[in-house]
């Protein structure tokens, strides 16, 4: 006798059951969707600008002034009258550099304000303390605080300023006549960085102070005390602030080189700002 469940001699094993044949994927040439995209430090930047319609203003402030201010020095009188201001001598001798001129002074007045206020309340890192606790507890180095916003700001500023030049030279050349292009461009250069000192300055301020409303008056003070150095001389050929008034002199008989040792202390100073941002943002206490 054998024991229970033993094979007994001579007997034939059963046959091991068969694998289940292996199911069949057909490719429908679609692919997986990927998930959400990753949210970087740039990315978020360029998001807080498009969706909050912050660039509308830049629109408004430099292609807008941009198509305006030719339209403006070439048709002053009749505009005055239509809005019956009275007292306004008449606008007599206009030129190209005029039309050239009227746009710069308005990007000097109206566009700044708008530059100074966005690159305000971009650099307000610590205004929200909820904010400011989430990013400074998940950031590595205390320059993504800093640079980010400061750089995405200052493109942006940048591009509508020079899209606006474009926009005021198309504008001059068909109303008033051409203008020597080595002229605008170098004018045009000379802008961007007179802007980016001023942009510069807004983010010392913004080392210093929390609030945006507070940095943009802070800032806007000084740069309209700044222009008053400019009394002495002997300081004026160094002074950043002198870069606003290239772009009109330079259609006026000045040359370029005038303005080499302007330019070299504007982009020195641009940077001394922005590390000093970086610095005493990154040590600064919520």
């Amino acid at each position: 006798m054998t024991r229970s469940g033993a094979v007994r001699s001579g007997s034939v094993p059963a046959p091991a059951p068969a694998a289940a044949p292996a199911p069949v994927v057909v490719s429908t040439g679609r692919r997986e969707p990927r998930g959400p995209r990753r949210l970087g430090l740039w990315r978020l930047e360029w998001l807080r600008l498009v969706r909050t319609r912050r660039w509308l203003l830049l629109v408004v402030a430099y292609p807008g002034a941009g198509l305006v201010g030719p339209v403006f020095a070439k048709h002053r009188d009749e505009i005055l009258k239509a809005l019956r201001i009275d007292g306004v001598a008449p606008a007599t001798g206009m030129g190209a550099d005029s039309g050239m001129a009227v746009y710069s002074y308005g990007v000097a007045q109206v566009g700044i304000l708008v530059a100074l206020a966005l690159m305000a309340g971009a650099l307000a890192v610590d205004h929200r303390p909820g904010l400011a606790a989430f990013h400074r507890t998940r950031l590595r180095r205390p320059r993504d605080l800093v640079l980010p916003r400061f750089t995405v700001t200052t493109v942006a500023v940048s591009v509508a300023y020079l899209l606006g030049t474009l926009i005021a030279w198309a504008q001059v050349h068909w109303m008033f006549g051409p203008l020597p292009a080595r002229s605008v461009l170098y004018g045009a250069g000379f802008g961007v960085a007179s802007l980016l000192m001023s942009l510069s300055l807004v983010a010392a301020t913004a080392a210093l102070l929390r609030r945006p409303v507070a940095i943009f008056g802070t800032a806007l003070i000084a740069l309209l005390v700044w222009p008053l150095a400019s009394l002495w001389r002997p300081l004026r050929r160094w002074l950043p602030t002198e870069l606003n008034s290239a772009q009109v002199e330079l259609l006026r008989g000045h040359t370029a080189g005038e303005y080499g040792d302007n330019l070299c202390v504007a982009l020195g100073l641009s940077a001394v700002l922005v590390w000093f941002a970086v610095w005493r943002i990154g040590r600064r206490e919520m």
